[in-house]
């Protein structure tokens, strides 16, 4: 039943982008109304990803016995990181170039006296300051300012300690599987927004 449920999303959301559209094409003033449910949509899906990542790794951590197993599975993860972020970053440079964004546009002030030139940034010291932006201020912080990277960090350390706290922890990474349901279930009532954000964002 939930199967054919979802079938029948992924069709409201075509039809949604269809509509949305036509709509930009013979009224743009009645598009331009309907952004909003698009930019509310983003936001409630950017809402629930802290939760969700800071959840499952805890999950996948805490419950996986053997640090050695935990290790190769951060390795596997933080390899198809890396690999699907070089693909990111390879569309985004052909649609770059195909499309050229930008061509033609003049600064209104030029460019800014205090501005530093690319070429004299060091890479060392970019690479430095981006493992040190990886810390967060506190653990609430990562949630809070929205940083990936700080909420896996803080789920890869609550993780471990879990799993070195034994049955102590057992029971916490239970109550930790609980809100994982919860956070995944007001995650797909979430989706179900999804055609009304289409249409907004089209």
């Amino acid at each position: 039943m939930s199967r054919d449920r979802t079938r029948h999303l992924y069709a409201a959301v075509l039809l949604a982008t269809a509509v949305g559209a036509a709509v930009g094409l013979a009224a743009p003033e009645a598009a331009k109304a309907l952004a909003p449910l698009g930019t509310a949509f983003v936001a409630l899906v950017k809402m629930m990803i802290g939760p969700v990542v800071f959840l499952g790794v805890v999950l996948g951590v805490g419950s996986v016995a053997g640090t050695v197993r935990v290790g190769r599975i951060g390795g596997l993860a933080l390899g198809y990181f890396l690999v699907m972020s070089v693909v990111a970053l390879a569309f985004g440079l052909a649609a770059g170039n195909l499309v050229n964004p930008g061509r033609g546009l003049r600064p209104a002030g030029g460019t800014s006296p205090g501005a530093v030139p690319a070429t004299e940034t060091g890479a060392e010291e970019d690479l430095v300051s981006f493992l040190l932006g990886i810390i967060p201020d506190t653990p609430v912080s990562a949630f809070t300012e929205g940083r990936v990277l700080q909420v896996l960090l803080v789920a890869l350390l609550t993780g471990f300690a879990l799993q070195a706290m034994g049955e102590r922890g057992a029971v916490l990474l239970s109550a930790a599987g609980h809100l994982h349901t919860l956070v995944l279930r007001v995650l797909s009532m979430i989706m179900w927004a999804a055609p009304a954000g289409a249409l907004g964002a089209t």
